[in-house]
């Protein structure tokens, strides 16, 4: 990888890695996309089968396969939470880059999706709770953190390639 993208669901990581993904000409890799294409289920299918602690290990898994590979890596919301993803993401050697939003813009981001088992049954003050609980996991292994609320996915993008001197190779 040359760039992961971590943080809690709605941060934008998806769109962002595929506006840096086209415009450096790089590979992206949804890590979500990448499970459910491995294991021929959805996400909430995931969850329903076996409950979180089930879809943190098929992650596990797939970020272990994927992590070396070429490209950009979005990863998702939960990825941090495990020591081993954390310690996987540090290993890398490759910029880890923390997307946060506020509570409120989260919410108004994802509002009910229901691809999102974890979030799609809480309110804005059951979303700033997990978020919370989440935040020391992307500290941990975040090596910066972009404030997404006031930005556009463009201006997110624009933001990570001024901290990282990123330039267009021919």
């Amino acid at each position: 990888m040359e760039l992961i993208l971590i943080g809690f669901m709605g941060s934008g990581k998806t769109t962002v890695s595929q506006l840096l993904g086209q415009k450096y000409h790089l590979p992206v890799l949804d890590l979500d996309d990448e499970i459910v294409a491995q294991t021929g289920q959805s996400i909430p299918e995931i969850f329903a089968a076996g409950g979180e602690a089930h879809f943190r290990a098929i992650e596990h898994q797939v970020l272990a396969q994927v992590i070396d590979q070429p490209g950009i890596l979005a990863t998702g919301g939960g990825t941090p939470l495990r020591e081993d993803n954390r310690a996987l993401l540090k290993a890398s050697h490759v910029p880890v880059v923390h997307l946060r939003a506020t509570a409120a813009e989260t919410k108004r981001r994802i509002g009910h999706d229901q691809n999102r088992p974890l979030a799609a049954k809480l309110d804005q003050t059951g979303l700033a709770k997990l978020k919370a609980a989440r935040h020391a996991a992307y500290q941990a292994c975040a090596d910066f953190t972009i404030e997404t609320n006031q930005l556009t996915p463009l201006e997110v993008a624009q933001a990570i390639e001024a901290r990282l001197s990123l330039t267009v190779q021919p």
